[in-house]
């Protein structure tokens, strides 16, 4: 038996998309904030190493002979410690400057770069220094230029204490700013799905029989759904009315014209009084049977729960008065709190064929156990299982006992109209109901009465 497979709640759905959607834009945000502070500290970065760059300059002569000489007081004492991670160079025509901090270090290949030009680059590939050059031309004392390119680089280790200190503060805010943001949005779905909550703790009320209809206030948007739902009970309890009414009225109609045929047989013709007194008999019985049958289709969808315990119980001994001569043992196990949401008199006419037909064919051991199927449910369907230790019913005899349509008295000898009853009830409560061989030796009956 396949049962339907469960949905998210629409409570689960909304706040797994509230989650999505935050962690969605303030991932965008504190990458968009993190780039921006990662250009703002490169250009401050650029910055001081312009700085540098006129440093060096300020200590960089021109010899008469087109060399250069720079002057190893800096102002910068960085520049000074080998492997300190700021580097500068001087490229002139005859020689080459580079400061002490660049001892022991492998820097990028030189290049150089036009008078007047200053080029910034950041790390890239395998390349780890921001480096900053810049064209100067010098002039000799014969009027006499030659071009000079001054390089700065900082490794890009410089720059990392400053960007990790910010990280660590921005996502600490954005994750602060997150679980408020969620904590207003629970807020704001908890608040707008109040009306949701209420209008479905109504409608399991309808559906367990404690209300009839819907008459709580919802918003606007929900009374639509109110009226017609509201609509749709009344008709339904109104048309089950108008049937049963029209039911007991043609039971009436034809119970009269019965009797007044029994009472006016002649006496002088006892043969045929008989007959026809039995024939007015079996037409009084399969009347009943029938009406008890169309009955079925008028059965309301939302109905009072029956407490299937205490209805088996008083089945089980007015079964035993019956079968007194047999002494019939019979084990019964009910889950407790067990409800049939139905017409009672099905419930009783469903077990009480079941077990009249076990006491009946059995030889003295009668089982029956009933558990909810999806008890999570508001109206849970029902497994019913009722065994006997009699002969059982032949496999090949199954599948005609349980053919829709065919008349009690086709079916084999000994499971003829209660078992034909026992369809009609399973069928108008959309359940299924199978046969197989009991562990008693007899026949094992089970019903699913699926939830409506």
């Amino acid at each position: 038996m396949v049962y339907q497979q469960k949905t998210l709640s629409l409570r689960v759905r909304l706040v797994v998309l509230v989650l999505l959607l935050l962690s969605v834009s303030l991932g965008l945000v504190g990458y968009a904030l993190d780039a921006a502070f990662r250009k703002s500290s490169e250009a401050g970065l650029q910055a001081r190493m312009e700085s540098l760059v006129y440093l060096v300059l300020a200590a960089t002569d021109a010899n008469a002979d087109g060399s250069i000489t720079v002057d190893d007081d800096l102002g910068d004492p960085r520049l000074g410690q080998p492997g300190s991670g700021i580097y500068a160079q001087v490229h002139g025509n005859l020689n080459e400057w580079e400061s002490p901090s660049s001892m022991t270090v492998d820097l990028p290949p030189k290049q150089q770069s036009a008078v007047g030009e200053s080029e910034f680059d950041v790390p890239s590939g395998g390349n780890v220094f921001y480096t900053l050059r810049y064209g100067v031309r010098f002039e000799l004392r014969d009027r006499s230029t030659f071009p000079v390119t001054v390089r700065i680089l900082v490794h890009s280790q410089e720059l990392q204490p400053e960007l990790q200190a910010f990280r660590n503060g921005l996502w600490r805010s954005l994750g602060v700013v997150g679980f408020i943001l969620l904590l207003a949005q629970l807020v704001l779905l908890a608040l707008g799905l109040r009306p949701f909550r209420r209008i479905t703790q109504d409608i399991s009320a309808v559906e367990s029989g404690e209300l009839e209809r819907l008459e709580s206030t919802y918003p606007k948007e929900l009374e639509p759904l109110k009226r017609n739902l509201n609509h749709l009970l009344d008709t339904e309890k109104a048309n089950q009315t108008r049937y049963r009414n029209a039911l007991d009225s043609l039971a009436h109609s034809l119970k009269t014209p019965l009797s007044v045929i029994r009472s006016s047989l002649p006496a002088d013709t006892a043969r045929k009084s008989v007959a026809i007194e039995n024939a007015a008999i079996d037409m009084q019985h399969m009347i009943a049977t029938r009406l008890q049958r169309a009955a079925a289709s008028a059965r309301r969808s939302i109905g009072q729960a029956v407490d299937i315990k205490t209805q088996v119980e008083r089945l089980v001994q007015s079964l035993n008065r019956v079968y007194s001569q047999k002494m019939i043992k019979t084990d019964v196990n009910i889950e407790s709190g067990l409800a049939f949401y139905g017409e009672q008199r099905d419930l009783l006419e469903l077990v009480g064929n079941l077990l009249d037909n076990a006491c009946k064919y059995g030889n003295g051991r009668v089982r029956l156990h009933a558990h909810a199927i999806n008890p999570e449910d508001v109206r849970a369907g029902i497994s019913l299982q009722v065994e006997d230790d009699g002969p059982g019913i032949a496999e090949s005899e199954r599948e005609v006992l349980l053919k829709r349509g065919v008349r009690g008295d086709e079916r084999v000898e000994g499971h003829g109209l209660g078992l034909a009853i026992v369809l009609e009830i399973v069928s108008a409560y959309n359940g299924e109901i199978e046969i197989n061989e009991s562990e008693l030796g007899g026949a094992d009956i089970s019903v699913l009465l699926k939830t409506r």
